[in-house]
């Protein structure tokens, strides 16, 4: 990847050294760094934790919750790369006079259809932007459904996953949303 445009430079920099090395990171060592944080006897009795905890991590187990939220936030945070991303470049590069919404860099079909698509060019037909495509329904659906999936993502990702089944974000789902943006950070650098 060459990236001679400075706001691709500065948006690859960023994915790299922030949600992919810092949220990612975290996402994988705060369960290692929890099963490490040893609670002793007496603190168990003064904070009401029973005996057979013996640490943080059972203690979040305990809780009945878990780390999954630590994935979903890898995923929200790489698909904010990914509208900033939209949002300097569009505003930047292309002649775009026309006010956007808040949120219109976060509607992909909107973005690819009133920017790319007039200017001849199709997102659509490259795989990465499907990838990233599917990287905000999870997205959705963690922010708002808790990573729960309803009928409205199996019928925007095409797929028919149980409905009120949790969406499965593990590194290897985290690792190629990861590659679809850099694919999408080289294409734009191309044009």
């Amino acid at each position: 990847m060459n990236l001679n445009n400075p706001i691709l430079k500065r948006m690859h920099a960023m994915l790299h050294n922030i949600t992919r090395n810092v949220v990612f990171y975290s996402s994988d060592m705060t369960p290692i760094d929890h099963q490490r944080r040893l609670f002793d006897s007496e603190m168990k009795t003064v904070l009401g934790i029973p005996q057979e905890v013996n640490n943080m991590y059972e203690y979040i187990l305990f809780l009945g919750s878990d780390y999954s939220r630590l994935k979903m936030l890898t995923i929200v945070s790489a698909c904010t790369d990914v509208e900033f991303l939209f949002k300097q470049y569009i505003e930047n590069y292309f002649d775009t006079s026309a006010k956007k919404s808040k949120n219109f860099y976060q509607r992909l079909d909107d973005v690819n259809n009133q920017i790319f698509v007039i200017k001849g060019i199709d997102l659509n037909d490259f795989s990465f932007f499907s990838r990233i495509k599917l990287a905000f329904q999870v997205r959705h659906i963690c922010i708002h459904n808790m990573g729960f999936i309803d009928e409205g993502f199996n019928q925007k990702t095409g797929l028919d996953l149980p409905i009120d089944s949790k969406f499965d974000i593990n590194n290897t789902f985290i690792n190629e949303t990861f590659e679809a943006i850099d694919q999408l950070i080289g294409f734009l650098d191309s044009l």
